[in-house]
């Protein structure tokens, strides 16, 4: 009789007929098991294979078959077809099992577990030891009882986090999109059958359906990794509500805000519950606004996070020191770096966790910048309060290696790239393009889901996509060797069939015929420098905005003192360490440009970054109408960027004379050098 492999072992010498040998260690790292293992699976081979003659033997490359080829083909033929991938590894089976687990409300049998994944109660059991360690590090219990079964118990958010967590382990982002997007076909793998058992086409759909409405308007938008990533949270959500667990509500949290009503019309369309969600909808806002990115010119200009733009100069300014390059005057890499630091310093200030997928890939590529931006990091965010993981660094890293590659780098070729892993990546691949192909111009950066082609060459993306009207070219975001190679066959290819699109279409016109010295006389010349006596924040806002509906400049006191505040809410507007504030909005309220510094006699305290809070003693309020023409809001922000890259112009508004404040806001609005 002739014995009879397990699937560990077909898949064994699967590697090995196809390696022509592969080492101990190999086998080792590709099977997650102990060395042990591994010899025990040879001898089992060596005794099946012996009855054909067959015999394994370690050379210098490893573990290799002789024999002649009648008796390796009866061998194997003997075994049927083999396993091109391990169907289930231990890693596997923790992962279902510490998700199930999870997921579930109340104690589990091991027999069940051990059915669902075809293995014996004993191998469940050995599992739950891994498993039990990992909830420990993140502060939940898994308690198993003989007749009782196994269940986890701790915070209903970490729960939620750590399945999340599990998940983000499991799947790198591209792949977990490809399993929610709707248009995909069923992938027919283990993982898939495992997300479709836990969650169900229909809950997909129909988050995917209400998560698709309610954002479509959201300012600033989600880019498209970060829409599925809370996407997960909303699903595990709306499951653990079914399973009748709840979030306790925090009641300092403001229930009032746009992001904590926008989560809560998503929970009530897609739970239908009328049970109490506060603490539900307060965990997804957090998590809603964590994962918000400022893509929108209008996002990049006036409202801007004053305090991220000013941090974003300092780390700037010790990157200097560090790789001894002028990096200050580099505009591109400070608003990058003000635009990631905005989520950021929210995500760590709350202890929201950011994932990484380029983050080895980022360490090799960019070793030296990423240790100098972890320093920078350390120097500037640290005594604020604020630990930085290395998952942000990276991303900030990324932005550091775009400005290196803008300055090494004319566009005849027009592209778009597809880059869901978020804006640092996207701007690190347009740099290398531009850098390697400085024919081609980087058009726009778009969602895998609406794409829009017909305005371009060709299409170079980070996730594979399907094929489009234009080529379309899958490349890491740092455009290695084979990638350059592939862009410039492609580009060969379409020298050959058909004019680039930069011949065909126009750039657009400017609507902007003003100059911008014209604007800034007129607003330099009517800015307001007035004392003022106010006892908190909220004071300070009613205060400033009757004094501009009084001016003419504001219709609605009311509405004015709303955008102020919900802008507020978006994060610090303390500068650090300059007892300065910036009040800035754009408000449907406004008829025209309002800018106005105020002296505050006595300081009031302000929430500064992290858990800081400040004495501030003067305050710069910067007011434009919803539709101002885009000439005077970039004005605007010539304006605010000086407040961080000019080291005299905050204390010549704090306590320079009238003319001095006008000298300096007109000088910064009409410096146009970028």
């Amino acid at each position: 009789m002739t014995q009879k492999l397990t699937s560990r072992q077909k898949y064994m010498l699967y590697l090995i007929v196809e390696s022509e040998g592969v080492s101990t260690d190999e086998l080792v790292r590709r099977l997650e098991v102990s060395r042990r293992t591994i010899q025990r699976d040879i001898q089992a081979l060596e005794s099946y294979l012996r009855k054909f003659k067959v015999e394994l033997r370690t050379t210098d490359g490893g573990i290799v078959l002789c024999g002649n080829k009648g008796q390796l083909s009866r061998a194997l033929a003997g075994l049927g077809k083999l396993p091109r991938t391990l169907a289930l590894t231990p890693k596997d089976r923790a992962f279902y099992v510490a998700v199930e687990l999870l997921l579930n409300e109340g104690p589990l049998k091991l027999s069940y577990l051990a059915k669902k994944l075809g293995v014996t109660s004993a191998s469940i059991s050995h599992d739950l030891d891994q498993v039990a360690d990992w909830l420990r590090s993140r502060g939940l219990r898994l308690t198993r009882r003989r007749g009782y079964g196994v269940e986890v118990s701790g915070e209903e958010a970490m729960r939620l986090e750590s399945i999340a967590e599990l998940v983000y382990e499991q799947l790198p982002m591209h792949q977990l999109m490809v399993l929610l997007r709707p248009e995909q076909e069923r992938d027919t793998s283990l993982l898939h059958a495992w997300f479709i058992d836990w969650f169900g086409v229909r809950r997909l759909e129909d988050a995917r359906m209400v998560l698709s409405e309610e954002l479509a308007a959201l300012k600033p938008p989600l880019d498209e990794a970060a829409f599925y990533g809370f996407m997960l949270h909303v699903i595990l959500t709306c499951m653990r509500i079914e399973r009748d667990a709840h979030l306790p509500a925090e009641p300092e949290e403001a229930m009032s805000t746009v992001d904590t009503e926008l989560c809560r019309r998503i929970l009530r369309r897609l739970v239908g519950s009328t049970a109490d969600i506060d603490g539900e909808v307060q965990y997804l806002a957090k998590h809603l606004r964590g994962a918000k990115v400022l893509m929108t010119e209008d996002s990049r200009i006036l409202p801007l996070n004053i305090t991220a733009m000013d941090l974003a100069y300092k780390l700037a300014r010790h990157l200097c020191r560090e790789l001894h390059l002028p990096l200050t005057d580099d505009r591109d890499l400070l608003l990058g770096l003000a635009q990631h630091l905005e989520p950021a310093i929210y995500r760590m200030r709350t202890g929201l966790v950011i994932r990484n997928p380029l983050l080895e890939e980022i360490r090799r590529r960019y070793g030296l910048f990423f240790d100098a931006m972890r320093n920078a990091s350390n120097q500037v965010l640290e005594p604020l309060g604020l630990t930085v993981p290395d998952a942000e660094i990276g991303y900030l890293t990324m932005h550091l290696g775009a400005a290196m590659e803008r300055r090494k780098a004319g566009s005849t070729w027009r592209a778009k790239i597809v880059c869901p892993n978020g804006i640092s990546s996207a701007e690190l691949l347009a740099s290398r393009m531009h850098n390697e192909f400085p024919q081609v111009r980087i058009v726009s950066v778009e969602a895998v889901h609406s794409l829009n082609d017909t305005d371009c060459d060709f299409i170079v993306s980070t996730v594979p996509i399907e094929a489009k009207l234009r080529p379309t070219i899958t490349v890491s975001p740092f455009l290695d060797a084979v990638d350059v190679e592939g862009v410039q066959n492609l580009l060969e290819t379409l020298e050959g069939t058909f004019a680039p699109a930069a011949r065909i279409y126009h750039e657009p016109e400017s609507d902007d015929s003003e100059l911008p010295f014209e604007f800034a006389r007129a607003l330099s010349a009517r800015v307001v420098n007035a004392s003022l006596t106010v006892d908190s924040v909220s004071s300070l806002i009613q205060e400033i905005a009757e004094r501009a509906t009084a001016l003419g400049d504001a219709t609605d006191r009311e509405q004015l003192m709303s955008s102020i505040v919900e802008r507020e809410r978006m994060g610090s507007i303390v500068l650090p360490g300059k007892q300065f504030a910036v009040l800035h909005a754009r408000s449907a309220a406004m008829t025209r440009c309002h800018v106005a510094v105020y002296h505050l006699d006595p300081p009031i305290t302000m929430q500064g970054v992290g858990q800081s809070a400040e004495l501030v003693d003067a305050v710069l309020a910067l007011f434009a109408p919803v539709e101002e023409r885009s000439s005077r809001i970039h004005a605007l922000g010539r304006l605010s960027a000086a407040l961080v890259m000019d080291e005299e112009m905050v204390e010549t508004l704090r306590a320079g004379t009238i003319e001095d404040v006008k000298s300096s806001i007109y000088h910064a609005m009409t410096d146009i050098q970028e």
